[in-house]
C-alpha cells in the first residue's frame, strides 16, 4: 500500500482531515505494544489478560470533556483463567464518552471451539441516574440445547442450538480464531459456528472464514466472522497468534497490552 495512511479496507476509517486520525492512532497502539517472548506459556492457575483501545469506526458526535486530541473511546479487556479443564472469563467493556460498563462472566470448556458453560453472567450500566441505567442479564444452556436468559428477574427462551453445533461467545473467540487457524484457511468456505453475542443474542447459524494475509501496517492474518442477524467482523492475528485488531461496524479494537 503505497499512501502510509492507507490500511485495509476492513479497518481503514480514515476520513479526510479527521483529527485525531484513526490511522495514526492505530499505529501508535500497534506500535507500543511490546509482546514478551515467554507469554504464551500458559500453564494451571495462570491468567492471561489482552487490553484493547476501542477506536470509533466513525469520529462525528463524540464528545469529550478533555481538550486532548486522542481517537481511543475507552478499553476492553478480556480476561481468563485455566482451572483443570475449564476456562474462567471476565470480560470489562468501559466506553468513557457514553459512561457504558459491561461486566460479562462466563466459563468455557478447554476445546478449540471453547463452548459455553454452567451459567453465564452479564451486569451493565451507564453514566445515567434512573431505573434504565443498569441491567443484569444470566443465562445458561440447557441439556437440549435451549438457550435460557434471565433479564431483571424475568425468564426469556433465546432459542436452540442445534446438535452437533458447540455453543461459543464472541469474547471468546480471542481464543478460538486462534485455535483453529488451520482448520478455516484449509476450509473451502469457512466453519460453521453458534456464537452467543454479548452472552445475550444466539446467533445460531455463523461462520467463521479466512479473509487474507497483509504486511501493512505490521505482518497480519485476516478472518472473518457473519451469520444471520449479525454484524461481519474481522479478526486480524500477528505473527504471535494473538488477536491485534478486531473489528465490528461501530468500532475497531486494537491491542495495547498482554498480561501473561
Amino acid at each position: 500500500m503505497a499512501n502510509s495512511n492507507t490500511q485495509h479496507w476492513s479497518f481503514d476509517y480514515n476520513y479526510g482531515s479527521q483529527n485525531p486520525q484513526f490511522a495514526q492512532e492505530l499505529l501508535q497502539t500497534l506500535r507500543g505494544y511490546n509482546r514478551e517472548v515467554d507469554a504464551h506459556q500458559t500453564q494451571v492457575g495462570q491468567t492471561i489478560k489482552h487490553v484493547y483501545n476501542i477506536l470509533p469506526n466513525y469520529w462525528r458526535g463524540y464528545s469529550r470533556d478533555d481538550t486532548e486530541a486522542q481517537l481511543s473511546i475507552g478499553t476492553v479487556t478480556v480476561e481468563r483463567r485455566k482451572d483443570g479443564n475449564v476456562w474462567d472469563y471476565s470480560v470489562q467493556y468501559e466506553n468513557t464518552t457514553s459512561g457504558e460498563i459491561l461486566r460479562m462472566q462466563f466459563r468455557c470448556s478447554d476445546s478449540p471451539y471453547r463452548p459455553l458453560r454452567d451459567n453465564w453472567r452479564v451486569d451493565a450500566r451507564n453514566s445515567g441516574d434512573d431505573a434504565y441505567s443498569r441491567l443484569t442479564c444470566a443465562g445458561h444452556l440447557t441439556v437440549n440445547g435451549e438457550v435460557k436468559l434471565h433479564i431483571n428477574a424475568t425468564e426469556i427462551a433465546a432459542g436452540r442450538v442445534s446438535a452437533p453445533a458447540e455453543l461459543t461467545c464472541n469474547w471468546a473467540l480471542f481464543d478460538v480464531i486462534p485455535a483453529l487457524t488451520q482448520a478455516i484457511q484449509s476450509s473451502d468456505d469457512g466453519m460453521d459456528i453458534a456464537v452467543m453475542e454479548d452472552l445475550e443474542q444466539l446467533r445460531p447459524k455463523s461462520r467463521l472464514g479466512f479473509l487474507e494475509s497483509i504486511q501493512t501496517p505490521v505482518p497480519l492474518d485476516g478472518y472473518y466472522l457473519h451469520g444471520s442477524g449479525l454484524s461481519p467482523s474481522y479478526w486480524w492475528l500477528d505473527a504471535h497468534g494473538d488477536v491485534a485488531i478486531a473489528s465490528t461496524f461501530f468500532e475497531t479494537l486494537v491491542l495495547k497490552e498482554r498480561i501473561g
